[in-house]
């Protein structure tokens, strides 16, 4: 059933056994142009336990969706910066005529931009603030209060472009090497003052994503080949207490970092390449001899838990919203959507597939299958595409661990 706004769209519910799981799936979606969530760790579920998803229909990009009986709520919106879950407030970016923006990241451009709000699922649209033309880089995240907007600034030849998609040494090798340099801002809503957060040379801050819970705290990435150097550190808005998030040595890999179910713990997944004397020039995770483990620290940095190694790489690893499961969204040679019971009290994490995913495989990047759980932990719904020449659809499968 598709609700709330008049549409030529059919949600047609489809049930079928997977052939290599023997587990049914369900099909969600089936959409002209496709459906997916978004990435991994982006906040999605609403109070209600729907889910936001992206999806390009007549009216706008954006979805609600029941993972138990499928039925589609179609939003008026472009696109999302950040949905606040405990009470389903929407945050999203517009241009002063009105024209909300799809994506969630963009630089700001010569008109000036407006932040808006609106209360899902039902509430009007409110103009919470007009952007100057000189904030000093993109938009890409807002505090859990609505006060601070997360600017990237980036000084990249190839910001705009994909690293290589190939295993191609040479090529990843110059893409990593390459000049750049970055910055990350505070922007204050209720002064109009910028703070300088980060500023970096030879590498950029990326993966921003403000606390939860916590407003003034920042969790950001470095992007550099993951065993090369820290990656994953955390500041707070007023510029204090900027610290590495489990310290590295050379070799190790912290990557795909998320918050926990308790936002006081940072989840990540890690790999052990100290001993790889590939390690320098051999980025791709997926093909090296290390074996994969889901790490979580606490917000002093310090490691509090490390799995033992797990059945293969997973391009993400998650986990369900009262952190009893974990998700693994597979790799090269494995490709399926994988589910375990998690406890902080055993290190042992079995990873059961439970669903074929049929989209293509690229180096680096996966399969695009962005998978999360239901509010519940009944479900796992992920985005696949069975048929290469149509868009990927969403799924579910029940967790029966």
């Amino acid at each position: 059933m598709i609700s709330a706004i008049d549409s030529t769209f059919v949600n047609h519910l489809r049930t079928f056994t997977d052939k290599n799981t023997g587990r049914e799936i369900r099909q969600l979606t089936n959409l002209p142009k496709g459906a997916y969530l978004g990435y991994f760790r982006f906040p999605k579920t609403m109070p209600d336990g729907r889910l936001l998803a992206s999806a390009r229909h007549d009216h706008g990009n954006l979805i609600l969706i029941d993972p138990d009986s499928g039925d589609l709520q179609l939003l008026p919106h472009a696109g999302w910066l950040r949905l606040r879950e405990v009470d389903g407030r929407l945050w999203y970016l517009a241009h002063r005529d009105g024209q909300s923006l799809r994506g969630r990241k963009r630089s700001t451009p010569p008109n000036e931009l407006q932040l808006w709000h609106v209360d899902l699922p039902d509430g009007d649209p409110v103009m919470d603030a007009d952007l100057p033309e000189d904030l000093p880089g993109s938009v890409v995240d807002i505090t859990a209060d609505g006060r601070h907007l997360i600017l990237d600034e980036r000084n990249d030849p190839l910001a705009n472009e994909l690293m290589p998609t190939t295993c191609d040494v040479d090529a990843m090798t110059r893409y990593f090497q390459r000049e750049r340099s970055g910055a990350t801002w505070a922007y204050d809503i209720t002064t109009g003052q910028s703070r300088c957060l980060v500023r970096t040379d030879a590498v950029t801050p990326f993966h921003h994503d403000a606390s939860p819970t916590d407003p003034p705290l920042l969790r950001y990435a470095l992007d550099m080949p993951e065993s090369h150097g820290q990656r994953i550190w955390t500041i707070r808005i007023d510029g204090s207490d900027q610290h590495p998030i489990r310290p590295q040595l050379r070799g190790e890999v912290t990557t795909h970092e998320f918050w926990w179910s308790d936002p006081n713990y940072i989840g990540y997944t890690y790999q052990d390449r100290c001993g790889d004397p590939n390690a320098a020039d051999h980025h791709w995770a997926e093909y090296t001899p290390a074996q994969t483990q889901i790490g979580i620290a606490d917000l002093t940095g310090k490691e509090i838990y490390l799995s033992d190694p797990i059945n293969c790489y997973h391009s993400h690893l998650y986990r369900s919203s009262d952190g009893r499961f974990v998700s693994g969204e597979g790799t090269d040679g494995c490709s399926f959507v994988h589910a375990a019971a998690f406890d902080f009290n055993t290190t042992q994490l079995d990873m059961i597939p439970l669903a074929t995913i049929h989209s293509h495989y690229v180096p680096f990047r996966g399969q695009d299958v962005d998978c999360n759980f239901s509010a519940d932990g009944r479900h796992l719904i992920y985005a696949d595409r069975p048929d290469p020449d149509q868009p990927r659809q969403l799924y579910a499968v029940a967790i029966d661990l």
